[in-house]
């Protein structure tokens, strides 16, 4: 449930900050106030499109804030998608930021940390549902109406979506195969010649896995040869032979053991340092006898260097080609006899490819029929409640009816969806875009909302307009189902009806006011006392009158019977 909101440099908006509470809440104002401009900001924290339009003139950049508090039979869920994010989640609240920069450039955050807008349009859903009067246009697209009753149809329709996702995509990768494999005659000729003259040209070069390491280190010891070779004949002559001026260390360290051990019968302590001396003649001893091996290797062969040099060349020009290593190489070359095997045995391998496609296929029409019974099922659930809705909203007379199209199989399955409408007792069904006028889709949607806010679980629920074309009887109907809406989920709607304003439990105001010469947009949460002024506007315009403010008060008592039934 959104807590509160901060605005900042938004449109009209200088700076506000708002304590959206519980319960139903009215938004009304002027029309160019600034109304939807504040579900705008929302609209930012739940990840829609922003445009540097959108900061306010003069200023660098625009920010909103909203703070969340979290139902705990919803944390499970938040709480993975945030650890999965690497956000610090707290079960009780979220806060959320987004900052739109003149630049056009934007930054969104979760509990500080920076998050993509993707992973914003994620967590929103799990908290918001805004619809408007774009809602009642997407009616207008039958694409949209399996979408509905999918939504409708709960965990066990989107498990029976899952399964034929997954058939769908292993019938789809079969089918492609199978057709790279129907090629023509010549292109399979051509490919084969380029994958046996690969593979000739990788078994000429007779890889051994991670042989380059080993020539690479012999080409460091042959290049410097002659260094390694002075390094060695420096240290074997100190240990062994010495010059005019020192002794062999070797010699030398001998002498002084027997030094030590002479003077043992003076001191056994240093019978310590008698041992060390013997461990360092045993260490030196071993170290001459490495040198002289290692002597025997270190000669510089120019010939066996160029064949080292050339082996290496050989092999980053297969690098270059075929992978970044021997290892790599044989992999491929793995690969090569496979499709080689594949393309030598076509008529086999291409039976086998259909025989694959046949079984996907078939694993893919069953999931499609159990799809399409269990959305039909469902379907039919759907338009009996939706009927009993319809009826509350005054379209007693109204037929809606869910149309199942066979197809052939899509990513969404293997029928379409339409919904179907008849406005009038004795008028045949026909689709909803074609007949429904703009009040009809209005209710039809808000039908839909309120038979699909049973079973959500986002708390929070904003209508910006749903009203628009509705008067009279029908827009009290609307009102009412909106009120019966609020008493299970917090709701947010901006409209222009005093029918839907009075019923509200919380009523904000929008002013659009100039100072300095400067246009603002400033919320202002109303008293009993201006709650009555504000309907009375909404009633007879801005002259109010002692009639118009008796009625609205009469509207506002009225509510508190209203809100106190209990709506079927």
């Amino acid at each position: 449930m959104l807590r509160t909101l901060q605005v900042q440099n938004i449109a009209l908006i200088e700076r506000l900050e708002l304590e959206i509470r519980p319960g139903f809440t009215a938004l009304t104002g002027e029309t160019g106030a600034g109304k939807s401009i504040l579900l705008d900001a929302v609209g930012l924290l739940l990840g829609s499109r922003a445009s540097s339009e959108l900061v306010r003139s003069g200023a660098d950049k625009a920010i909103v804030q909203g703070v969340f508090d979290i139902d705990p039979q919803h944390s499970d869920a938040i709480s993975h998608l945030c650890v999965s994010e690497g956000i610090d989640f707290e079960e009780e609240q979220l806060v959320v930021s987004r900052e739109v920069f003149s630049s056009g450039k934007t930054t969104a955050r979760v509990n500080g940390r920076i998050v993509t807008v993707q992973f914003l349009r994620e967590l929103g859903r799990m908290f918001i549902h805004q619809h408007g009067q774009h809602d009642s246009v997407a009616l207008l697209r039958k694409e949209e109406h399996v979408t509905l009753l999918d939504a409708y149809g709960g965990a066990a329709v989107s498990r029976a979506k899952l399964d034929y996702s997954i058939a769908y995509t292993a019938y789809i990768e079969y089918t492609k195969k199978l057709n790279n494999m129907e090629k023509s005659q010549r292109e399979r000729a051509q490919r084969l010649d380029l994958l046996q003259y690969q593979k000739q040209e990788i078994d000429a070069a007779g890889l051994q896995p991670g042989e380059e390491e080993g020539l690479q280190i012999e080409q460091r010891r042959l290049q410097h040869s002659e260094k390694l070779r002075t390094v060695v004949d420096d240290v074997y002559e100190k240990l062994y032979e010495g010059d005019t001026r020192t002794s062999a260390i070797v010699g030398e360290v001998y002498r002084l053991q027997r030094l030590v051990d002479n003077s043992l019968e003076f001191d056994r302590d240093l019978g310590e340092l008698s041992e060390y001396l013997q461990t360092a003649q045993v260490n030196l001893s071993e170290a001459a006898e490495f040198v002289r091996h290692y002597k025997s290797r270190v000669e510089f062969d120019p010939n066996r260097l160029q064949q080292v040099e050339d082996r290496l060349a050989s092999l980053v020009r297969l690098f270059r080609k075929y992978g970044e290593s021997t290892v790599e190489i044989l992999g491929f070359y793995r690969e090569l006899e496979r499709e080689c095997g594949q393309l030598l045995n076509h008529e086999e391998t291409l039976a086998e490819l259909q025989r694959q496609v046949d079984q996907a296929q078939r694993l893919l029409l069953e999931c499609g029929e159990k799809l399409s019974e269990l959305r039909q099922r469902v379907a039919d659930t759907l338009e009996q409640d939706l009927a009993r809705e319809l009826e509350f909203l005054l379209m007693p007379k109204v037929q809606l009816h869910l149309q199942f199209t066979a197809t052939k199989p899509m990513p969404t399955g293997i029928d379409n969806v339409e919904i179907l409408f008849s406005a009038n007792q004795g008028e045949a069904l026909k689709p909803l875009a074609k007949i429904a006028s703009g009040g009809e889709l209005s209710r039809v949607m808000l039908a839909i909302t309120h038979v699909l806010s049973e079973s959500s679980p986002v708390a929070t629920l904003i209508f910006d307009e749903i009203d628009t074309g509705i008067s009279g009887r029908a827009a009290q109907a609307v009102a009412e189902r909106i009120a019966q809406i609020a008493k299970h989920h917090q709701v947010l709607i901006v409209t222009h009806m005093a029918q839907m304003a009075c019923l509200a439990t919380h009523h904000l105001t929008i002013v659009k006011q100039i100072e300095d010469g400067r246009t603002f947009t400033n919320v202002q949460v109303l008293t009993p006392e201006q709650r009555v002024d504000e309907i009375a506007k909404m009633i007879g315009g801005e002259n109010v009158s002692e009639t118009t403010r008796r009625q609205a008060g009469e509207m506002l008592n009225w509510r508190s019977f209203v809100t106190s039934q209990e709506v079927n």
